[in-house]
């Protein structure tokens, strides 16, 4: 049945406006971070096959593609052409780099990209058989720059690799719902309507650490019981976005139709102790359905 809930909304999270006026930052569904250092898309995302990646399980001997929509910040030639290089690296979980390859936009060094060309680039790559094993952890960097400027976006994306036959889940659709300022939230064949959020520091059953709480309502594409035979997961980082390890568990409520509709949820995640009035921490949570179609998937940063 339900989890344990408790209410008692102290304070609310106190956020800027999430990417566009973020420098650093993280992005739902892949968990990608980014690094804006003058250049910039305001969407970007992680396909196979023209499909869009909702997740970081990545195989090996496939084309991988990173697409940039409209991305901006370079310097542009008389004939309005701009030139943009993309340095691929990927990177062990012991920091070992395996691979490296210094432009993967090398056909386009002389000629430019232009105005046209501009509304989507797109950055391929692959993984070999024998570079990494199945199972293993790494990260993909990419880092976005101005041949005729100084200007960059760095990207570190974590990926687990899958193993040989492994299914990949893909979607043709993903949506970016409205959230409050500071927020990101990102899904994949469920909506919701209204998502807020608050800190809790009167959670009865746990005297020292804080909350923050998210009240999703009228979720559409599901169920209560889909939603309680999903699961959960939850991340908390510092402010250079380092993992901080959490040992209590998240608290959850939910309720509304049997039949889909008009499902609420309310989620309470433990990221701080309450005397730790540090500011900048950022809190990641994903919900998936059983068969990981659906995913609900929210960034917070205060």
């Amino acid at each position: 049945m339900y989890k344990p809930l408790f209410f008692a909304t102290v304070g609310y999270f106190l956020c800027i406006p999430f990417c566009i006026a973020q420098k650093k930052g993280m992005l739902p569904l892949t968990g990608i971070q980014f690094h804006n250092e003058g250049i910039w898309s305001n969407t970007i995302a992680v396909k196979i096959n023209g499909e869009q990646v909702y997740g970081n399980r990545i195989p090996l001997s496939r084309e991988i593609e990173i697409t940039l929509q409209q991305p901006t910040g370079f310097v542009a030639d008389k004939k309005k052409n701009v030139f943009i290089g993309a340095e691929y690296s990927l990177v062990s979980s012991k920091g070992e780099v395996l691979r490296t390859i210094p432009n993967l936009l090398f056909q386009n060094e002389t000629k430019g990209f232009t105005a046209k060309e501009l509304k989507q680039v797109s950055l391929k790559f692959g993984i070999a058989e024998g570079v990494i094993q199945p199972n293993s952890k790494a990260v993909v960097k990419i880092r976005v720059f101005d041949m005729k400027g100084k200007k960059q976006l760095r990207l570190d994306y974590p990926i687990s690799i899958s193993y040989p036959k492994e299914m990949i889940y893909l979607t043709k659709a993903v949506q970016t719902l409205k959230s409050p300022p500071g927020s990101m939230f990102m899904t994949t064949e469920v909506k919701a309507k209204n998502i807020v959020f608050s800190v809790d520091t009167a959670v009865k059953s746990d005297a020292k650490m804080a909350y923050l709480n998210m009240d999703i309502s009228k979720i559409d594409g599901t169920d209560v019981i889909s939603m309680m035979q999903g699961k959960d997961y939850f991340w908390v980082y510092d402010s250079s976005y380092k993992e901080i390890k959490i040992k209590e568990t998240l608290l959850k409520k939910t309720g509304g139709s049997m039949e889909g509709g008009n499902v609420n949820s309310t989620v309470k995640i433990p990221f701080r102790l309450k005397t730790d009035k540090t500011k900048g921490y950022t809190v990641r949570y994903r919900w998936e359905s059983a068969d990981k179609r659906q995913v609900m998937d929210i960034i917070v940063t205060n």
